[in-house]
């Protein structure tokens, strides 16, 4: 079940400063992680990855994902430390027509070595922030009881 990308992560994406990360799987569930620069959002709120090498690693793992329905994973780190998951399924590979066009020239316009070879639409299925603040606060509140007993000797301590 796809899920909406909120403007705030949008933007986040579309900052040159932000981190993307992209993680897929092999066919032996081996995974494979790396940054990516070429992760955007589109119109419709879908994940988009432009590859730009035929035997890549990641190429490969994302024509794997598509053709076996298989999840992969995109972290997006901003500028100021927030952090996103979003988990998706690569569901569409372009490597001809209008779009791909738009996209291959996009690419060469900010460098001329771009070679395109395949855009990737991953509709994402699940958001997830990753925040060290905000993950804390949400382990608290789901699981007020798992806590250190070094931590409540001390808050004992400070009571």
């Amino acid at each position: 079940m796809a899920v909406t990308i909120s403007q705030e992560i949008a933007e986040i994406f579309a900052d040159k400063e932000s981190i993307k990360v992209l993680a897929s799987v092999d066919e032996h569930g081996v995974p494979h992680v790396v940054v990516k620069s070429s992760l955007y959002i589109n119109e419709e709120g879908q994940i988009v990855y432009l590859e730009f090498f035929e035997k890549s690693v990641t190429n490969r793992n994302l024509t794997h994902s598509l053709w076996f329905n298989r999840t992969v994973a995109v972290n997006v780190t901003s500028r100021d430390g927030r952090s996103f998951q979003l988990k998706g399924v690569p569901y569409k590979s372009l490597v001809s027509g209008r779009e791909y066009l738009k996209f291959y020239t996009e690419s060469e316009k900010l460098d001329p070595d771009n070679d395109l070879v395949a855009v990737y639409i991953i509709e994402p299925t699940e958001i997830r922030e990753q925040t060290y603040q905000h993950r804390i606060k949400e382990e608290r509140e789901k699981h007020p009881l798992y806590i250190h007993l070094d931590k409540l000797a001390k808050e004992s301590e400070e009571n």
